[in-house]
């Protein structure tokens, strides 16, 4: 198993999930085993929290490991919406399609 060392080779301040994304498939391949080693990492954004999600489940052989602290708990964060999505039962929301720049510049033009 090929050990990755995510504070080595991104940093330990993660905010943009394209280029988080962007490296590490640059460094992978879904044939072989890795460990994403997050040891050091002091901080990642939601949304790179919710691509190391993703990319557990588009990678079944990589393993995570060592996120600790801040990260740790905003991954921890993101895990649990996945696992339990909201669930908005008594609202309504209207589907409305808007085809071009004009359309959508009248809907919210108008006074509702």
């Amino acid at each position: 198993m090929t050990t990755i060392l995510m504070r080595d080779t991104i940093g330990d301040d993660i905010r943009t999930r394209i280029f988080f994304r962007r490296d590490i498939e640059a460094m992978i391949n879904k044939s072989s085993e890795y460990r994403l080693d997050f040891s050091g990492v002091v901080f990642i954004t939601r949304s790179v929290a919710d691509e190391i999600y993703n990319i557990k489940l588009d990678y079944p052989k990589l393993e995570v490991v060592n996120l600790q602290g801040e990260a740790k708990k905003m991954y921890d964060v993101v895990e649990r919406g996945r696992l339990s999505p909201r669930v908005y039962e008594d609202t309504h929301f209207e589907n409305i399609r808007l085809n071009n720049i004009e359309e959508t510049i009248r809907y919210f033009e108008q006074d509702i």
